[in-house]
């Protein structure tokens, strides 16, 4: 077993379904409700099996991840145009911020590069793809696992089939270019196909926040019960009137201790909708 394996296998068997906080939101929107302080945002990310961070922000809440229980440290490698949203811009156009071993120097254990595919430009497909493959590369030579993340350009334009469909391409290309783990949407209740045709463990991002924390939990459930490792939620977990208790109440619901109504009375999360983007 080499070091790439040994921490891939060290993080997946945090919990049989993971839940994973993503903190990184500022790169590409700016400070957001939940995480206007990065320090007391990940104050209350401790029971999270990891915690995504843009580079910038570890060296300010890196001393809050030591010692247990402290979530995995996952750092995004890529800036990626389509999380822009209060730009509109969503081409899939990737800028490299980072390199895996700068990556590991600041002492992450997993990275995160985007592939934005389908763009309608020939040229930034295969330049994203460039990208990517040169990260995979680089995280082998490290011996640090590798996710890969998917998320459409033009979300909103897509229909059900064609959400499926890409997403189910793009995330089987991911594993074939040589991720470890894969960070994506899910395209619904066809999602099994996805699964089932990519040789790799999936992650479901949880894209918009919720309007009440019962449709969150909802969304995690299907998720794991169509095969997902377990969940990247962002929104949905810093913005929740109680992120320990979501996080909590999420890994229950994924491993079937207890239904999505019995994880809001037990956990005391409120049915009520939550501002925010």
């Amino acid at each position: 077993m080499n070091g790439k394996e040994f921490r891939l296998k060290r993080f997946l068997s945090r919990s049989s379904k993971l839940v994973v906080a993503a903190c990184d939101h500022g790169t590409f929107l700016g400070p957001i409700p939940g995480l206007l302080d990065p320090r007391t945002a990940c104050e209350k990310l401790q029971r999270a099996d990891g915690v995504l961070m843009s580079p910038g922000m570890i060296h300010h809440v890196n001393d809050l991840l030591i010692g247990p229980p402290s979530p995995a440290l996952i750092t995004r490698l890529t800036w990626n145009s389509n999380f822009g949203f209060h730009s509109r811009i969503q081409n899939g156009y990737h800028g490299d911020m980072l390199s895996v071993s700068q990556a590991a120097a600041m002492g992450a254990d997993l990275v995160v590069s985007s592939l934005a595919l389908d763009t309608g430009d020939e040229r930034i497909d295969a330049e994203n793809a460039g990208l990517f493959s040169r990260h995979v590369q680089q995280s082998i030579e490290m011996g640090i696992p590798f996710i890969g993340e998917f998320y459409p350009p033009k979300l909103k334009e897509l229909t059900p089939e064609q959400l499926h469909r890409q997403t189910q391409i793009t995330c089987r290309i991911m594993a074939e270019l040589g991720a470890d783990l894969i960070k994506t949407v899910y395209s619904g209740p066809r999602f099994r196909e996805i699964v089932e045709s990519t040789p790799i463990p999936l992650l479901v991002l949880g894209a918009e926040k919720m309007p009440r924390e019962e449709l969150a939990l909802q969304l995690a459930l299907d998720a794991a019960n169509a095969g997902a490792a377990g969940i990247v939620f962002g929104r949905n977990i810093v913005q929740s009137r109680d992120p320990a208790a979501f996080i909590e109440a999420a890994r229950a619901v994924m491993e079937g201790k207890c239904k999505v109504g019995e994880a809001i009375a037990k956990y005391h999360l409120e049915e009520t909708p939550h501002a925010g983007n």
